[in-house]
């Protein structure tokens, strides 16, 4: 059995076969065009026993190989990017596109428990929507500020002021479609606090289908919100993981922020973890746990119409 790695490009493929054992057999970068898909499935056929690690199995840069891949019925493993980082940092590798693809094909090795990749459109649609925002929310942050460091009376100003304008009904109504698809998918999520629109939509881009994780606790920590143990002899300790998936641990974070302006029994949560010792930050990583852990229980309730309702405890 061998794991072929990839990391994607717009304008390049590099692929890395990796025996079981951790040998990497040849390392391949090709250009991301027209004849890559049938590029890659060639290859692939001189190893038949065989799964794939891809960072970004989402990845627009990636889609026409994993569709391709879906359709064929092969096993992909969908690598965090956060991941790729930690373990490239682990070995004090150079980033290279090389070494990029030996290091995903060594994380999916080391990490058999990563949730398989599958293909949704109406997921793959909401993901795009979801990236859109961020892009532009980014974008209009900058413009925002870059205004009101202009003075009161300068002709630019105007142009700007149409820029903010132009990005924010943009955003809205890429929010509002967000919305839609929310509902359309999944609407009980939107009764979780602090999960409103946005925050709903990245959680379901990213997460996908909820039941290939094989537990709660697999999905917070593809999440990036469970602790990683770090022990050595007598000594037992855990750490900030600082892999999963980025954007989902940047929702849970949003969404644990608004449960502690408005919600008791989160803001109870929290006190009591800092009455126990805990930080403030290590605290609202716990909230964070927690949140990913009760979402994952609501993707999974099967009756919507009766979600399980469980109170936050630890």
């Amino acid at each position: 059995m061998v794991i072929i790695g990839i990391d994607p490009h717009p304008a390049s493929l590099t692929l890395a076969v990796m025996e079981h054992t951790g040998e990497v057999l040849l390392t391949r970068t090709i250009a991301n065009d027209s004849d890559a898909v049938p590029f890659v499935l060639e290859l692939a056929r001189g190893f038949p026993e065989r799964r794939w690690a891809i960072e970004g199995a989402g990845n627009r840069y990636v889609t026409e190989l994993v569709r391709a891949l879906v359709a064929l019925g092969e096993d992909i493993t969908d690598v965090p990017p956060g991941l790729t980082s930690q373990y490239r940092a682990k070995r004090g590798r150079r980033k290279t596109d090389t070494v990029d693809a030996g290091v995903i094909a060594k994380a999916a090795l080391a990490n058999p428990t990563l949730p398989r990749y599958t293909r949704d459109e109406t997921n793959e649609q909401l993901k795009q929507l979801t990236r859109a925002r961020q892009r532009l929310a980014k974008h209009l942050q900058s413009e925002r500020a870059a205004l009101r460091a202009l003075p009161a009376e300068t002709p630019i100003r105007t142009v700007l002021e149409g820029v903010v304008a132009s990005l924010e009904r943009a955003i809205d109504d890429i929010t509002g479609r967000i919305e839609r698809l929310v509902k359309k998918i999944e609407p009980r999520i939107l009764r979780e606090h602090g999960v409103g629109p946005v925050v709903s939509g990245v959680v379901l881009a990213e997460t996908g289908n909820v039941r290939r994780f094989r537990s709660a606790d697999a999905f917070a920590a593809y999440c990036g919100a469970a602790p990683v143990e770090r022990s050595s002899g007598q000594i037992k300790r855990v750490q900030l993981n600082t892999g999963g998936n980025r954007r989902l641990n940047h929702a849970l974070h949003i969404a644990a922020l608004v449960r502690l302006r408005s919600h008791p029994e989160s803001q109870a949560f929290v006190a009591r973890k800092i009455a126990e010792g805990k930080t403030q930050r290590a605290a609202i990583r716990q909230l964070k746990a927690l949140i990913a852990r009760r979402l994952y229980r609501v993707l999974n309730e099967p009756n919507p119409s009766t979600p399980k309702r469980e109170p936050l405890t630890a």
